[in-house]
């Protein structure tokens, strides 16, 4: 199994970018067949729910930085905005009898080192993992690129919904009863919450000449 975990900082060069969007462009330059209308469905869906997690995310951020700077009021505001984003995420994700682990995928990324030539069949390959990717099947994503003749990096970010709209919902409760340390507190472990990796996959495979 020709995969390694690494976290160390690598210089990659970069042909997908949050949720894979290069890649869908990529796919995007040749007429799809019919038969891929409810694929191309799914993708547009699952890109919503990515789209509307990271804006939930944004949201708490700003409320963080709000309350550091005593702007409770407006903290309290982004908060309910998260909240509402989160519920309806959660309600959306409940309803998905695909999604057993509670998890949404929020970015998504693959790179290759720098000069390994990326060519159309790999793109070809790689676009193949559109949709698995940005509905948070990582271990297919990664199967999936182990025919792929290169060494690429497979990295994601997926948010726990349920946890963060706990955790919100929390935060809310002490700035109604004026605990802002507190509510700091909590808001600081919505980030420690995230499942992040970055996976090496095709590690033996071929690397450009240094």
């Amino acid at each position: 199994m020709n995969i390694t975990r690494k976290h160390s900082a690598a210089a990659l060069f970069l042909f997908a970018s949050t949720a894979l969007g290069s890649i869908a462009a990529m796919a995007a330059t040749s007429p799809a067949p019919a038969a891929n209308t409810d694929k191309q469905q799914q993708i547009q869906q699952a890109e919503a729910m990515a789209g509307e997690g990271r804006e939930a995310m944004s949201y708490i951020v700003a409320a963080r930085q709000l309350l550091s700077k005593q702007h409770n009021d407006e903290a309290i505001h982004y908060l309910n905005k998260a909240k509402n984003l989160l519920a309806k995420l959660k309600s959306g994700i409940a309803a998905d009898k695909e999604n057993t682990t509670g998890l949404l995928p929020i970015y998504s990324q693959l790179g290759a080192e720098e000069g390994v030539e990326i060519t159309d069949r790999i793109k070809q390959q790689v676009g193949k993992t559109h949709l698995d990717a940005i509905r948070g099947k990582h271990q297919k994503v990664v199967d999936a690129l182990k025919n792929v003749d290169v060494e690429l990096r497979y990295s994601f970010v997926d948010l726990p919904v349920a946890a963060t709209l706990e955790k919100v919902e929390s935060a809310l409760k002490s700035l109604s009863e004026k605990n802002i340390s507190q509510a700091n507190k909590t808001l600081s472990g919505i980030g420690e919450s995230l499942v992040h990796d970055s996976i090496v996959v095709n590690a033996d495979k071929h690397k450009p000449a240094s």
